[in-house]
């Protein structure tokens, strides 16, 4: 917020005082109101951040859009589909653009292995497997994050992120999705107040035949792991993003494309994701580009996505999307 050309910040919009008062510490010259609604009132205002609970994104983003604000959501875009076209629907209806700040495509490792598809070094890409295992500390968290209804649940939270890099890197044409979600770490027999998933395994079939599996688990005992594997028909590639303090975590890309059968690691430049989608974000809007850097539309195609793994999950079969 502080870093891009050609923004500054007029006014942060935070209910909770004691946050206000650690952030009035770094931002002094900033106007903090309780509402959001009073600072989208504020005509010098062009474009809004909103770092809400899932649950808001919709009653909110299209307050902004309303009152012709250009929106820079959190992911995921809304709760559900419809609610995300919605939004989207509200946003052209007003001339403004809202992009879902879907980030994996920022990071740079994330980035070597889309250039590395996309060159056919390895050869064509087969498979996938895409994985996020995390710990899981659920009583430290905001209630609405264990609530499925306001958008809680490691689907919204982390499989959004998994769906969306598998989308950019092989292409959103996925023809059928099969998953196995459920509460299973925490389960709801012995934790009433939780009523969302922890858990889930996808598996993805795209059009030109190419496949992959999704895994994430929120453990309360396990190893973390965030990344992703790629096997194509002349070597394989992985990546990994460090998340936590915890040994053997890095950021890095390896290959194995020799006999020899060995990884070897690639020099990739560590970036900051964040602020770079968050510039690319501004350019767009100062050049009036057609679309958004992560393209509008996107964000739905990802809840469409999430919404029949669940729906796959429910009903024990595989979904056709068309």
């Amino acid at each position: 917020v502080k870093n891009p050309p050609g923004t500054h910040l007029v006014s942060i919009a935070e209910p909770n005082q004691d946050v206000v008062q650690e952030l009035k510490k770094e931002n002094p010259d900033i106007e903090f109101v309780k509402d959001y609604r009073e600072a989208i009132r504020n005509s010098e205002i062009e474009m809004v951040i909103g770092t809400l609970p899932h649950w808001l994104h919709m009653e909110a983003g299209i307050a902004a859009v309303r009152e012709g604000k250009h929106v820079y959501m959190e992911k995921p875009l809304a709760v559900n589909y419809k609610q995300g076209k919605s939004m989207l629907e509200a946003a052209k209806r007003n001339n403004v653009k809202l992009m879902t700040a879907h980030t994996q495509r920022y990071f740079s490792v994330v980035r070597f292995i889309k250039e590395l598809v996309n060159s056919n070094r390895l050869g064509s890409i087969l498979m996938v497997h895409d994985m996020w295992h995390k710990p899981y500390q659920p009583y430290n968290r905001p209630s609405w994050m264990l609530d499925r209804s306001k958008g809680g649940g490691m689907g919204q939270m982390d499989g959004s992120h998994q769906i969306d890099r598998l989308l950019w890197i092989l292409g959103n044409n996925i023809s059928s999705v099969s998953a196995q979600v459920g509460q299973y770490t925490y389960p709801k027999e012995t934790n009433p107040k939780i009523s969302c998933d922890d858990t889930g395994m996808y598996f993805f079939r795209w059009e030109n035949g190419v496949v992959a599996t999704v895994t994430r688990m929120a453990w309360s005992k396990g190893a973390t792991e965030y990344g992703a594997d790629f096997f194509f028909t002349g070597g394989m590639a992985k990546f990994r993003i460090a998340y936590g303090e915890g040994p053997g975590q890095e950021t890095a890309v390896y290959l194995a494309e020799k006999e020899a059968g060995t990884w070897e690691k690639q020099v990739v430049e560590i970036n900051n994701p964040m602020l770079d989608e968050f510039r690319d974000f501004v350019k767009s809007l100062e050049s009036d580009d057609e679309d958004t850097p992560v393209p509008q539309e996107h964000g739905l195609t990802v809840l469409k996505i999430l919404e029949a793994t669940e729906k796959s999950s429910e009903l024990g079969q595989e979904i056709i999307l068309k």
